[in-house]
């Protein structure tokens, strides 16, 4: 599956959603939807970069929607350092399991090692909204995880998560840092900024 290439036009769409200001030279995370890939970035300099599987049932924010939430996030807690490849981890817990490559199951693994997401726009990613409807990625558990479903990264496909192969979960673990931000978005072009 190629990668789609990061490129200028990326740079100033996410510079007109507040990089600079969120992310600073730091280090952050890009998911595009539309893509479907994650971009690890310094400043505004890619350093890494992978296919991921976003939701089956396209963006939103409310609670048990199985939708990938749009916005700013934060990653607040990395869990699974220096797991097992396969580590099947269940409420955010290492499991006895060890799911093996081409295991067959059609259930929705969390593998190897997971990024819990907090979202940071109150009202849209975090806490209620308007209608008083939850909408926190924080309590719907929306992560960054290795998956069982590796044959569908690249496609949307997850129950709200984005999911990685496990070789690539591994290292975006070593790449990115608890509070890091992470910014998902439908739509990759500047031309095309409304959410």
């Amino acid at each position: 599956m190629p990668d789609a290439p990061f490129t200028k036009e990326d740079a100033a769409f996410l510079e007109a959603q507040g990089w600079g200001k969120h992310v600073g030279e730091g280090p952050g995370l890009w998911v595009s939807i539309r893509r479907q890939q994650v971009y690890l970035l310094e400043g505004l300099q890619l350093q890494w970069q992978a296919p991921c599987a976003t939701a089956k049932a396209g963006a939103g924010y409310i609670e048990d929607s199985l939708q990938t939430p749009l916005g700013w996030h934060s990653v607040a807690k990395k869990i699974g350092a220096d797991a097992p490849w396969g580590q099947v981890f269940l409420a955010r817990a290492a499991t006895n399991k060890i799911w093996p490559p081409g295991g067959g199951t059609a259930e929705d693994l969390v593998l190897t090692r997971l990024f819990w997401l907090a979202g940071e726009e109150p009202g849209k990613n975090q806490g209620k909204n308007s209608a008083g409807a939850t909408v926190d990625s924080m309590r719907r558990f929306i992560y960054i995880h290795g998956t069982n479903h590796e044959a569908k990264i690249g496609t949307p496909s997850s129950q709200g998560c984005i999911r990685l192969l496990n070789d690539d979960a591994i290292q975006l673990f070593d790449k990115l840092p608890e509070g890091a931000p992470v910014l998902i978005t439908e739509r990759p072009t500047p031309e095309k900024t409304s959410q």
